[in-house]
């Protein structure tokens, strides 16, 4: 089990996570193509009237949930999983916009309970929120039982930890699109496909970010030495071949990670006077 929460940490589950990224932005883009087919919907001109819900209480719901799950929750992830790198006070900037992205979705799933009288428990949009809600509130609970590292549970807890949320975020993100459905189909005005089309940018956009971060290290990787990176496997190239100046010396070369921390490497020549 320790293996496994290393392998996450390494970012193996990343991958998987980005994936899931990419799905729910085919699914925007079905939903797009779905909504040029159908033509516009038919209505009144009063947006509110033959539907109970105020359709300013509806944007308020819905505002509220994208800046939960398209800004405070994956700005949370990126800061919990490239911000030790960089800055030190990354732990506490992760909880206090993990902390928001609760509070501010917990505000807008209030709104949908008390505002909209009629909640269908068999619409997909409704279940799916409870899910998610279920799962972020899990979160803090799960805060307070945290084992401390180089514990046996810890990577049975970290494995929880980043697998409910990282689920949280994603069906938010779809669930997202479902909402543009109800949209859709409870005001007149359009299809205002627009807005699935932004949705669909954003978390392309999103996904690139993390990806690419997580391959920066390798991408900065390029352009050193092998010999340097690696120094404790054998290569076949000679020692001296790309700087025909070292030759007969000891180089030192100082390795620094974004941390501020250091390795100070040592690589022989491979040619002795």
């Amino acid at each position: 089990m320790a293996g496994l929460g290393c392998a996450v940490r390494k970012g193996h589950g990343l991958h998987l996570a980005a994936m899931g990224m990419l799905v729910v932005l085919s699914c925007g883009m079905s939903v797009v193509a779905q909504s040029v087919t159908s033509g516009p919907v038919a209505g009144p001109v009063d947006p509110n009237q033959g539907n109970p819900c105020s359709i300013q209480w509806f944007e308020a719901h819905g505002w509220l949930m994208w800046l939960a799950f398209g800004v405070f929750f994956p700005i949370g992830i990126l800061v919990s999983r490239y911000g030790q790198f960089y800055f030190r006070q990354w732990f506490y900037t992760h909880i206090a916009l993990q902390v928001t992205g609760v509070i501010v979705s917990t505000v807008a799933a209030a709104i949908a309970i008390i505002k909209f009288p009629v909640v269908p428990l068999n619409n997909t949009h409704v279940k799916l929120g409870l899910a998610i809600m279920i799962l972020i509130w899990l979160q803090p609970l799960l805060s307070i039982v945290r084992p401390k590292r180089g514990t046996a549970s810890r990577p049975v807890w970290y494995v929880m930890h980043w697998l409910f949320g990282t689920t949280a975020v994603v069906l938010g993100w779809f669930n997202i699109f479902k909402g543009l459905d109800e949209y859709v189909q409870s005001w007149a005005g359009g299809e205002r496909k627009a807005w699935y089309v932004i949705w669909g940018v954003q978390i392309a956009i999103m996904s690139f970010i993390y990806l690419f971060l997580d391959r920066l290290p390798h991408i900065n990787m390029q352009s050193k030495d092998p010999r340097i990176v690696n120094p404790n496997i054998k290569y076949d190239i000679p020692v001296g071949q790309h700087d025909q100046n070292d030759r007969g010396y000891e180089i030192e070369v100082k390795t620094v990670y974004g941390n501020g921390s250091a390795t100070n490497l040592t690589a022989e020549s491979g040619q002795q006077n």
